[in-house]
């Protein structure tokens, strides 16, 4: 690691204690900026968020939660989904964290198989939740954020509130008194995989708050922050680096309402810092590009080489002054980009660097709580997934990334048999291809059942032949396999599926004065796959595709759903 340190840490032993800590120390601060119907913000200091989480808790006791019991969250970001997690981890219980992405059967199958008695939800979710509490009789209490007053199928979480505030001022010690054991489940979280069935990932404080200082210890966040929220809180790279991390290091968090007001809100709240995938990051490069575009490049290109010559011979770091116009579309003060959930184009991380806003990428799995490696402000590889954490050790066993460390999960819900294959003597098999390089930082190829082997012995990995490419920018995405001829594994040559980018193909046809037709769209494609796939090795470019003229079903980090597309076509 050279002569770049590790950041220091306020050590914690559970989120009981990392609430308390942060209370005590960023108490007059907001720990919440919260956008109102009238579109005015205002805020949620430390102090008073501390006490709503304890009152909660104890609101919940006196209505029959216990340690052990599960609360399952079923909302969009809010601070509210915050509130609930870390009522329930404060009282040993075990929260049950809802993709709102899915469909009913399948948060119906959460539900049941975890045993849910309590939920927690939104005025949005509310008639869902109703639904499924008439088919899950031990689903005995739903509570929303939003009602005013109790109901009959419904208790006002603003009510609870105010019953647990009562309650601690008459020194109810029942929840403020429950000593929680960090080894014990605080959640199970439902993987949406790309390659499988998802499975409740057990998570423990120990796992989470191991990550958190792991985290705090690689990448410099602190209480000046303002942190803007855009992910699903339900998966953990959210919840744990966007959620519990920025609350642990005292930041200001606000979640964002609507991705179309993105800009806007970043304007707004003056974000310093945000999360996202690569898909995110990609798209804010891509209209930079086009707003640059269109004024013309040559003053764009001045100022770069004027900030690189202040940063190599002067050492001094000009590019917020430079671009300053840009810098004050997000709001002036945005440092820092964290990117995970998939491969990002090392282009775009360096493009965000030159204008003076650090963009680094980090790597891990829900079951690693989640991270496992991640590039640091002064210490990163563009092209590399990360350097390991501190507390966590990296392997390569035969060619598959393994991690070992605090922050691997106990194993999945009711289901040893899946924990005894990705376990094995406590090292966590990540399903992952990859390698780690001289200076230590580590490099992924694919995932182990994705990859491609071909006739002649070769392994492909789709992922990289998709990176390549999705570069174009006819392509809006592509999934890249071994075809539906592919007979006992033999396979010749890789396929791709296409969606075509339809606003490029109008502009291009308006551009050329052509009919736009399905020809024309096969045409260009086709040229594009070529160009794309010049730099692989010949037996790794696409000889044939097919054009799919509507998105992949995803995950809610914006991968592909693999499977459900290669097991579907071998079937027709």
């Amino acid at each position: 690691m050279g002569n770049y340190p590790w950041y220091e840490v306020v050590n914690i032993c559970d989120l009981k204690d990392m609430l308390r800590k942060s209370v005590d120390r960023f108490g007059t601060q907001n720990a919440f900026l919260n956008r109102r119907a009238d579109g005015e913000y205002e805020g949620l200091t430390y102090a008073e968020f501390g006490h709503r989480v304890m009152a909660l808790g104890a609101a919940l006791f006196a209505r029959g939660f216990a340690p052990g019991s599960t609360m399952g969250i079923y909302s969009e970001g809010r601070w509210e989904w915050g509130l609930t997690y870390l009522a329930v981890a404060g009282g040993n219980g075990i929260n049950v964290p809802i993709d709102k992405e899915l469909k009913e059967q399948d948060i119906r199958h959460i539900l049941g198989e975890t045993g849910t008695t309590f939920l927690v939800t939104s005025a949005r979710f509310l008639d869902v939740v109703r639904e499924l509490q008439g088919r899950l009789p031990h689903l005995k209490t739903v509570i929303s954020m939003d009602l005013p007053e109790h109901e009959e199928r419904a208790l006002s979480l603003s009510l609870l509130l105010q019953e647990g505030d009562r309650l601690l001022q008459d020194n109810e010690t029942a929840y403020p008194s429950v000593k929680v054991d960090a080894e014990r489940p605080v959640s199970i979280i439902y993987t949406s995989g790309t390659m499988a069935i998802a499975k409740g990932v057990v998570l423990s404080q120990r796992n989470i708050t191991a990550n958190m200082m792991d985290m705090c210890r690689a990448a410099y966040i602190d209480d000046q922050d303002i942190f803007l929220s855009v992910l699903p809180l339900h998966h953990t790279y959210e919840c744990t680096c966007g959620l519990l991390t920025p609350l642990y290091r005292g930041c200001t968090i606000s979640y964002c309402d609507n991705l179309r007001r993105l800009a806007d809100q970043m304007r707004e709240v003056r974000a310093t810092m945000m999360l996202g995938v690569p898909l995110l990051f990609e798209s804010i490069h891509r209209k930079i590009q086009e707003g640059i575009e269109q004024k013309g490049r040559g003053k764009f290109r001045l100022g770069m080489g004027i900030a690189n010559v202040s940063q190599k011979w002067l050492k001094l770091n000009l590019r917020k002054k430079i671009f300053a116009t840009l810098h004050q579309r997000f709001g002036g003060r945005l440092r820092l980009l964290i990117s995970g959930g998939a491969a990002i184009d090392p282009e775009v991380i360096r493009f965000f660097r030159q204008i003076g806003i650090h963009c680094m990428q980090g790597y891990g799995l829900t079951e690693s709580s989640p991270i496992i490696a991640v590039n640091r402000n002064e210490w990163y590889k563009d092209e590399a997934a990360g350097y390991p954490l501190p507390s966590v050790e990296v392997k390569i066993v035969d060619g598959e990334i393994c991690a070992c460390g605090p922050n691997v999960m106990l194993g999945y819900y009711k289901n040893p048999e899946a924990t005894a294959e990705v376990i094995r003597d406590g090292w966590l098999h990540t399903g992952d291809l990859g390698f780690v390089d001289e200076d230590g930082f580590v490099h992924i190829r694919g995932r182990k059942k994705a990859v491609i082997v071909l006739a002649n012995g070769k392994n492909v990995y789709p992922e990289e032949v998709e990176f390549h490419l999705n570069k174009s920018p006819y392509i809006l995405e592509s999934l890249v396999w071994e075809g539906p001829e592919a007979v006992d594994g033999k396979v010749e040559e890789v396929q791709a599926m296409i969606v075509p980018n339809m606003e490029r193909f109008d502009a291009y046809s308006q551009e050329k004065q052509l009919s736009l037709s399905d020809d024309l769209v096969e045409q260009v494609l086709r040229e594009e796959v070529r160009r794309e796939c010049r730099p692989l090795p010949h037996y790794k470019r696409v000889r044939k595709f097919t054009i799919r003229w509507e998105e992949f079903d995803k995950t809610t980090t914006r991968k592909i759903k693999r499977y459900l597309y290669t097991q579907k076509v071998r079937k027709t």
